[in-house]
C-alpha cells in the first residue's frame, strides 16, 4: 500500500500521459477467475493506494468488495496500460455478453479493445515518419462511434463479430485506420462524415458471419458458382444485420458497396465510379490493400506493401486514380511506398 503518484486526466486513452500518470478504468473490468497483468489502485482522498498486485487472480471477493465500498473507478499506471489493453481484448466477449454490466461500461470496454487493435494496425500500416499524434484522431473517432454502438442490440452483434469473426474484426479496424488516414487528406471539416465512414469501415465485412466460414478458407477456383454467389451476398447480409441500428446512410453505403469497382466489375450492384461516393472509393481501395498485405488467404500469399500497390496498379481501372494517389502519398510518408502513380 502507498502513494501511487498523481492522477491523469480521468480517461482511459492508450499511450497518453507521462510515466507515473494513472488512468481511470471501470471496476466492472475486474473479471473473476482472470489474472490482470497490471496493478490496480484505489483513490483515497488525494492518495492512490494499491488494491491488487500485478499478476494477481481476480476473484468474486474482489468484485463484492468493490461493490460494497461503492467504488466507481479504479486506476492503473500508464506503463501498465498495454497489459490492460491486452486484458480487455482477451476478455471482450465476456464483457460484452454480461448483461449485468451497464451498457455504458460495456461500450467503454469495446472502445478500449478497439483502440488497442487500432494502435496495432496504425503501427503496422503507418510506421516510420508518420506523425503519431494523428492517431489521436483515430481514438476520437472510435469514441464518437459509440453514439451508434452503445446499445444492447449493437453490443450483442459486436460481441458476435469479435468472437466468431476475430480476423474480420482485426481486418475491419485496420481498414478503418487506412480509410480515415486517406480520407483525412481531403475531408477536413466534416467530423460526422469521418465517424460514419469509420463505423462503416469497421463493420464492412460483418455480413460474412451469416455465411459458412469454410467457404472463405477455400481457393476461389475451388468454389462452385452457388458458393461464389453466397460470398457476393455478404455486403447485403451486413446491411441486414445492421438494419435495426441507428446507423447513418454513409455507414450503410460503406457496408453495401465495399466491393464495387470504378469500372463496374464489382458487386453487388455493378455500379460504376460516377455512382459511388468518394468515401466508398477510398474504402474499396484500402480494403483491397489490407487484404493483400494482411496474411495468407485462400489461394494467395501475403504481399509486401510494394507488391500490393503494384498489384492494385495493374488493376487500376477498378480503382479511382485520385484515391490511389492519395493512398500512395499516405504510405509514402510512412516510408513503405517507394514509387508514385
Amino acid at each position: 500500500m502507498g502513494n501511487a503518484g498523481t492522477a491523469g486526466n480521468g480517461g482511459s486513452e492508450a499511450g497518453a500521459g507521462k510515466a507515473g500518470t494513472l488512468f481511470r478504468v471501470s471496476p466492472y473490468m475486474v473479471i473473476p477467475s482472470r489474472v490482470g497483468g497490471f496493478s490496480l489502485y484505489l483513490k483515497q482522498d488525494d492518495n492512490y493506494v494499491l488494491y491488487a498486485e500485478k499478476g494477481e487472480l481476480f476473484t468474486d471477493a474482489h468484485k463484492e468488495r468493490l461493490s460494497r465500498l461503492g467504488v466507481e473507478h479504479l486506476y492503473i499506471k500508464s506503463e501498465d496500460y498495454s497489459f490492460y489493453a491486452r486484458y480487455v481484448q482477451d476478455n471482450i466477449q465476456d464483457l460484452l455478453d454480461d448483461e449485468s454490466i451497464p451498457v455504458r461500461e460495456r461500450a467503454r470496454a469495446w472502445n478500449d479493445a478497439t483502440v488497442a487493435v487500432a494502435r496495432e494496425a496504425f503501427d503496422r500500416n503507418l510506421p516510420g515518419n508518420i506523425d503519431k499524434r494523428r492517431f489521436r484522431k483515430i481514438q476520437t473517432l472510435i469514441a464518437k462511434s459509440l453514439k451508434f454502438l452503445a446499445r444492447e442490440d449493437a453490443l450483442r452483434e459486436l460481441a458476435r463479430f469479435i468472437t466468431e469473426g476475430h480476423e474480420l474484426f482485426q481486418h475491419g479496424i485496420a481498414v478503418m485506420v487506412l480509410t480515415i488516414s486517406v480520407l483525412g487528406t481531403f475531408v477536413r471539416e466534416d467530423a460526422d462524415l469521418m465517424v460514419s465512414v469509420g463505423v462503416g469501415a469497421m463493420l464492412h465485412d460483418i455480413g460474412k458471419l451469416e455465411l459458412p466460414q469454410e467457404i472463405f478458407r477455400r481457393r476461389p477456383d475451388g468454389l462452385s458458382q452457388q458458393e461464389k454467389d453466397m460470398i457476393k451476398s455478404h455486403p447485403a447480409l451486413g446491411v441486414g444485420l445492421c438494419s435495426s441500428l441507428p446507423l447513418p446512410q454513409e455507414t450503410l453505403q460503406c457496408i453495401l458497396f465495399h466491393h464495387e469497382r470504378e469500372d463496374g466489375t464489382g458487386y453487388p450492384s455493378g455500379a460504376t465510379g460516377e455512382l459511388l461516393p468518394s468515401y466508398v472509393k477510398v474504402l474499396t481501395l484500402c480494403n483491397e490493400y489490407d487484404n493483400l498485405t494482411r496474411g495468407p488467404a485462400a489461394g494467395r500469399k501475403t504481399l509486401t506493401p510494394f507488391e500490393a500497390l503494384t498489384r492494385i496498379k495493374q488493376s487500376r481501372s477498378a480503382y479511382d486514380p485520385e484515391m490511389l494517389k492519395r493512398l500512395i502519398a499516405v504510405l509514402s510518408k510512412a516510408d513503405i511506398a517507394p514509387f508514385t502513380v
